[in-house]
């Protein structure tokens, strides 16, 4: 039996897996979740490399990226990450795979604002620099790379947007007068709003801007306290995300609004359901993924993953149940981060 063992384990070591045939190294990529394991796969020998084109690279769930932070002090919020340790770290909720990466310290006395464009979003916070001094740059976490931004003016002053930034033509950033806002940009139109108040919606062309009051029953709560309110697109259409927090983390409650348009004005409707989409919350931004773009049961949908205020830690809501679901993560402060091919690859 031994020498038998020992004859296969020979057999085994002298396979040459990279004579695999064409079609069937194609079908094993499939299987492969995450773009990690996808540029790995690829790296394994030219053949393999040529036999999965970058076309067919899965979809990338968050990673939630390690960061130093600071308490507000009135125990009511973190705030955002202010910069990021040597080694970035990064963790999957739904594989559980933990990764670190030697970086350069090169982000000190910066707000990380959460994900965009397969980036991260940040912004100088050195004492001194006024509001149209601070510089913004989009910041790869995986590589140290940093694009500066060069902000542009609105065509008109509005209540919540002072100018936006562009990066190779894609959507817009919006650079607020306070973090504390929530904002969000879709098909030309930049919406911002802060905690109970109205959303704005600026026309990213002319400056001409609308304004939608929320609704009455969003403001008189009676057992829950407004945390704040999120914009995020979702599947095509603009919501209005309402963050409801307690003392006890189990009765946090959100509510969710979507933006409708009646041929003459703009305004909000209450939904009990989103679907197959999943919401994922920061401190202020949030952004939106659909389940059915994953293998099933990798997550759930409608959901939303947000970090908790009190101490960052990844918690999911069940919209239809309306039951909060602690989730384990081993950092106390965090960010969402969405990195892409290009990101990952350069």
């Amino acid at each position: 039996m031994c020498e038998k063992r020992e004859r296969d384990q020979k057999r085994e070591r002298e396979r040459d897996w990279s004579a695999l045939p064409h079609e069937l190294i194609h079908l094993i990529s499939k299987r492969i979740s995450g773009l990690c394991g996808f540029v790995r796969f690829r790296a394994v020998c030219k053949r393999w490399h040529a036999s999965v084109p970058l076309s067919d690279a899965p979809l990338q769930l968050p990673w939630l990226l390690e960061g130093n932070g600071e308490d507000e002090g009135n125990g009511d919020y973190v705030a955002l990450i202010t910069d990021l340790f040597e080694k970035h770290r990064f963790y999957s909720l739904f594989t559980g795979e933990t990764g670190t990466i030697c970086g350069k310290p090169t982000c000190q006395e910066k707000y990380f604002s959460g994900p965009s464009l397969g980036h991260l979003l940040t912004r100088d916070i050195r004492l001194g620099y006024t509001e149209e001094q601070k510089s913004c740059h989009l910041f790869n976490p995986l590589t140290d790379e940093e694009i500066s931004l060069a902000p542009r003016l609105m065509p008109l002053s509005s209540q919540f947007v002072d100018s936006v930034i562009e990066w190779q033509s894609q959507a817009c950033i919006e650079i607020k007068r306070s973090d504390l806002y929530s904002y969000c940009h879709y098909r030309g139109l930049i919406y911002s709003t802060r905690g109970g108040d109205s959303t704005q919606i600026v026309d990213n062309s002319t400056g001409k801007y609308y304004m939608i009051r929320p609704l009455q029953d969003e403001i008189q709560v009676h057992h829950n306290r407004l945390f704040g309110c999120y914009l995020v697109e979702s599947a095509g259409v603009v919501l209005r995300v309402s963050f409801y927090l307690e003392t006890s983390l189990y009765y946090t409650k959100f509510r969710i609004y979507k933006l409708m348009f009646d041929g003459k004005n703009y305004f909000w409707f209450e939904i009990s359901s989103i679907g197959d989409q999943v919401l994922f919350l920061d401190v202020i931004e949030g952004f939106s993924i659909n389940a059915t773009s994953f293998p099933r049961g990798l997550i759930r949908g409608n959901s939303i993953y947000f970090l908790c205020p009190k101490n960052c830690q990844p918690c999911r809501y069940d919209i239809e149940h309306g039951v909060v679901e602690r989730l384990q993560g081993p950092f106390q402060n965090c960010t969402w981060f969405v990195p892409t091919l290009r990101t990952i690859a350069t």
